[in-house]
């Protein structure tokens, strides 16, 4: 399965020992969100989500990313390759086992996580604060971390939220439908080789594979930590009520979603009552 993705490029920089490499899955369909148009290449404030996505990974001094597509596979590279990123060079790596689970996507592009990597879901909506606190996370030779929102009362699908159970700093449980919880999974990881080996393992025994699986099997061995991200503004866009909430955190917060103007709480809710989003 390790080599089931097509792959080009080369190696990436390392830069004061932590990897500069990022891997963004945008394989899914995305039919939740209604529509032809896969999610990730989707609007948001004027601007593909995805594109949102790779500026903020840029941001935080991510020079090498690489891009798993799936579904319309080249109409995503496409509408990519029409946006700057700058400071960051594009990769693309296809999965054609798109419509399994997303551990598959994270498989397809085996090849690049040969050292510690960024790994984060092209539909999720966040800005470089978020990624600097896990980009600080002593993980020592072995470790791997999560972003975690400790802030559950901010999460706007809780129902459909991957929450995590934390002991001490480290992962002992994740899930959809976790009954006693820490924290929401932000979508955006610091992983390195033994998760996609954990990953390969599952897919070989049962044909498909689930990133929370991978998380799950190397947090029972005490290698899986969770990194709190503090007050960082982030969203999974996975509806259209979820898009409508994306476009007014956008709207009041800016592009980076850092923005403080003392009218965002204001504005926030403004465009949530307009769109019936909140």
């Amino acid at each position: 399965m390790r080599g089931a993705g097509r792959t080009d490029g080369a190696a990436a920089r390392t830069i004061s020992g932590v990897s500069r490499r990022a891997i963004v899955l945008c394989a899914g369909t995305g039919s939740r969100l209604l529509g032809p148009l896969p999610k990730t290449i989707r609007l948001v404030g004027g601007v593909p989500l995805v594109v949102r996505t790779l500026r903020a990974l840029a941001g935080a001094g991510i020079d090498d990313i690489v891009v798993v597509t799936g579904y319309r596979g080249e109409q995503v590279r496409q509408a990519i390759a029409a946006w700057a990123i700058p400071g960051a060079r594009l990769r693309f790596v296809h999965n054609d086992a798109f419509e399994q689970k997303n551990g598959v996507s994270l498989l397809a592009a085996g090849a690049y996580v040969d050292r510690e990597c960024v790994l984060s879901m092209g539909d999720h909506l966040y800005g470089a604060d978020l990624l600097r606190p896990l980009l600080a996370c002593d993980l020592g030779s072995d470790g791997h971390a999560l972003a975690v929102d400790r802030g559950i009362a901010r999460c706007f699908d809780l129902a459909d939220a991957t929450k995590v159970r934390l002991r001490g700093g480290s992962i002992a449980d994740i899930g959809k439908d976790l009954v006693r919880y820490d924290g929401i999974d932000a979508g955006v990881f610091r992983v390195r080789r033994e998760l996609v080996d954990e990953l390969d393992r599952l897919w070989r025994k049962d044909g498909d594979c689930e990133l929370s699986e991978g998380v799950r099997a190397l947090a029972a061995r005490g290698h899986f930590y969770g990194c709190d991200i503090g007050t960082a503004r982030w969203i999974d866009v996975d509806t259209p009520e979820a898009r409508d909430r994306a476009e007014a955190l956008v709207g009041a917060f800016g592009d980076s979603l850092a923005e403080h103007g003392v009218s965002g709480d204001v504005l926030i809710s403004r465009a949530c009552a307009s769109r019936s989003c909140c």
